[in-house]
């Protein structure tokens, strides 16, 4: 066969390719049965009451059939276990949320723990965290709680004032809470995170300085704020609705409150490293750093309306305990929505949730993906860079104060393909009872 100066080969190659990439290297083996970085959440749907500005997936304890729910719990964990679903993991961290999961016995949720620990691949030195809150927590619940190996503690106290609390429909008051913090002191906690919520209705920025100052003066090693939002089809939405609520300060006062929590709290020797969070040196939580700090890891939530990352998947439990006990019941997965992120989706994954905790990497991107992130996302990166958004040090992306407010704005930036334009899906199941929501229709109709 003549070769013509159009043709591209010389001479015919016979290298039989059986794999690739084939670039392998004896340092490489160790890397092939590595144990993937993983956490797990596990959420307990009852509270002892349901604070007016909640919106997530919750029910009062009291006559509830949450055996019947543990069951399920449990079902679903060994239905994972059984088909060595998470064999080839090893978690750095669990997390026990809700709703209120302190308002279980400590034997109903140390049980779910028990089967965890017993049969998944924990690190010796995994944080374990427990969100608990004051009218369901007594010395007694903790004692067991440490004793089990719960060796983190979360709790929404909220605020230190008890004008807040009543606005927020919180159950507590403040006295509750300063019994709450001797007690973890007394049982030997120290690693432990506070809740705060600000930008209440009628709040003064004084009062926020002064919720802040006690929250550091407790110890407490991390701590949390967040900003209200008024959501719909909520008790305080109703109240919003009812012109029951004190006057909201305007939009720049709740603004310069962002600045005032990040300045007070630096002030007080916490790093902010998420846009909600702030935390002593080294404590930092891990289950940040699995869930959303770049590069993610995977993450296993079990129970209704817990969401999942694994095997390249992003997937959601049914919202509505009595959707999710039904599916257990019939022997089915209770995932009601899912899916496969694609590669460009995994590459825009790592952006979208990274920048929420500040710093993004180029290196992990590089690694990971094997191309540089500016081939990938460039004219986003240069567009965020020049308005301010982004800056980047030594080989980091890193937001800016002005970043920081925008954060959801700048995670958009990154939304690849078919997730444009979405807002984050939501199985919404309201708190209202009947009566309450047939006040908020009656009340946002007259508002028309």
């Amino acid at each position: 066969m003549s070769v013509s100066d159009s043709e591209i080969f010389t001479n015919k190659d016979n290298e039989f390719i059986a794999w690739y990439p084939n670039a392998l290297t004896p340092e490489g083996s160790a890397s092939v049965w590595k144990p993937r970085r993983a956490a797990y959440y596990v959420h307990i749907p009852f509270c002892t009451a349901i604070c007016d500005y909640c919106g997530f997936s919750v029910e009062k304890a009291k006559g509830a059939p949450t055996e019947r729910y543990l069951d399920s719990l449990r079902r679903e964990i060994e239905r994972y276990i059984k088909d060595g679903r998470l064999a080839n993991h090893r978690f750095e961290c669990g997390h026990f949320g809700g709703g209120t999961p302190s308002v279980l016995e400590a034997s109903q949720l140390l049980s779910i723990k028990k089967l965890l620990h017993d049969s998944l691949n924990i690190a010796p030195d995994a944080e374990i965290t427990a969100e608990v809150n004051p009218i369901s927590f007594t010395l007694e619940k903790a004692q067991a709680y440490y004793d089990g190996g719960i060796n983190r503690i979360s709790f929404g106290l909220q605020s230190f004032n008890d004008k807040v609390l009543k606005v927020l429909g919180r159950p507590h008051r403040v006295s509750d809470s300063e019994e709450i913090i001797k007690i973890i002191r007394q049982v030997g906690w120290t690693n432990y995170s506070l809740d705060i919520i600000y930008g209440v209705p009628g709040q003064t920025m004084e009062e926020l300085r002064e919720d802040l100052k006690r929250a550091a003066d407790t110890g407490s090693t991390h701590i949390s704020c967040f900003r209200l939002q008024v959501v719909p089809y909520t008790a305080l939405k109703l109240r919003e609705a009812a012109g029951q609520l004190p006057e909201q300060s305007p939009m720049e006062v709740l603004n310069e409150m962002d600045h005032v929590v990040a300045e007070a709290l630096a002030g007080y020797g916490y790093r902010q490293y998420g846009v909600f969070d702030f935390a002593k040196p080294g404590y930092e939580t891990v289950h940040n750093a699995i869930a959303f700090a770049a590069p993610q890891a995977d993450y296993i939530g079990f129970g209704n309306s817990a969401y999942s990352f694994i095997n390249q998947h992003v997937f959601v439990n049914y919202a509505q305990k009595e959707a999710y006990e039904k599916a257990i019941a019939e022997g089915k997965d209770p995932i009601a929505f899912a899916k496969k992120a694609n590669m460009q989706e995994m590459m825009s994954r790592y952006f979208v949730l990274g920048v929420k905790f500040l710093r993004v990497p180029r290196s992990g991107f590089i690694s990971e993906f094997g191309v540089e992130p500016e081939k990938i996302f460039g004219s986003v990166l240069e567009r965020l860079l020049n308005s301010g958004m982004l800056k980047r040090d030594g080989d980091d992306y890193v937001l800016t104060s002005k970043g920081r407010y925008y954060v959801n704005n700048v995670s958009k930036e990154f939304y690849v393909g078919e997730n444009v334009g979405k807002r984050q899906y939501l199985q919404f199941v309201s708190n209202l009872s009947p009566k309450q929501m047939q006040e908020y229709h009656q009340l946002h109709a007259a508002r028309r």
